[in-house]
C-alpha cells in the first residue's frame, strides 16, 4: 500500500514540478486547486522514506508488531497484536495462544519472503521506528489483521476493512471477544 502510494505520489510530484502557479489561468479555480494539492502530496511524500530494504531472513520477529535488524527494531504502524502472555477466546469458551501464532505467522511472511522494505514518516528515538513493512510487496500489517492475527491500531485505524473481513469470517481474534491488546496491557499495570 506504502509502494503504490509512493508511486503515486512520484507521479502527482513530477506532474507539480512541471507546472508552474504563474502558468494558471487566474480565472480558473479548479486548475489552482489542483496545483494546490499536488503541492500538498508533494510536501507529503517527501516525508515518506525508505527505512530498510533488507532479505527477509535478515529480520528478527520479537512478536507480531514488533521486529528487529541488527540494532534497528520496528514496530508495525498501524497494528495492534496480542501480547506475549495474552491468551484469546474461541466460541467454545477455551483459550488460545494467539500471541504465539500472531508471532509465528508475522516470522513465516517476514523471515520468508526475499525482500523486506519498511518505510516510515518519522525518526526513530533510539533505535525505534513506527514504519509499515512490505514482505515481497505485502503489506505484513495488513496480512496479519486480515487473518485475524492482529486488531488495526485503535488510534490510527488504518486496516479497517481488513478487520471487517476477518471479523465477518470469524478468524483468528474475532472467533469469541477477546480483550484488545490496549485494554489488556491496562488491565494488567
Amino acid at each position: 500500500m506504502i509502494i503504490k502510494r509512493t508511486i503515486a505520489a512520484a507521479a502527482l510530484v513530477t506532474i507539480a514540478s512541471l507546472t508552474s502557479a504563474t502558468e494558471l489561468p487566474p480565472t480558473d479555480p479548479i486548475s489552482a486547486k489542483i496545483f494546490l494539492e499536488l503541492h500538498s502530496i508533494q510536501k507529503l511524500s517527501a516525508n515518506i522514506r525508505p527505512l530498510v530494504s533488507a532479505p527477509g531472513e535478515a529480520f528478527r520477529v520479537i512478536d507480531g508488531d514488533f521486529l528487529a535488524l541488527g540494532n534497528l527494531r520496528i514496530r508495525l504502524v498501524g497494528i495492534d497484536a496480542p501480547e506475549a502472555a495474552q491468551q484469546c477466546n474461541t466460541t467454545s469458551g477455551a483459550s488460545w495462544d494467539c500471541s504465539a501464532k500472531s508471532s509465528d505467522r508475522a516470522r513465516n511472511v517476514i523471515n520468508g519472503a526475499d525482500r523486506v522494505e519498511c518505510f516510515t514518516s518519522e525518526n526513530g528515538s533510539h533505535g525505534l521506528y513506527l514504519a509499515s513493512c512490505q514482505a515481497d510487496g505485502r503489506d505484513v500489517g495488513a496480512l496479519l489483521v486480515q487473518e485475524g492475527l492482529a486488531w488495526p491500531d485503535q488510534d490510527q485505524r488504518y486496516y479497517v476493512s481488513e478487520m471487517n473481513t476477518a471479523q465477518t469470517d470469524g478468524l483468528g481474534i474475532w472467533q469469541a471477544y477477546t480483550q484488545p491488546p490496549w485494554e489488556w496491557r491496562m488491565d494488567q499495570h
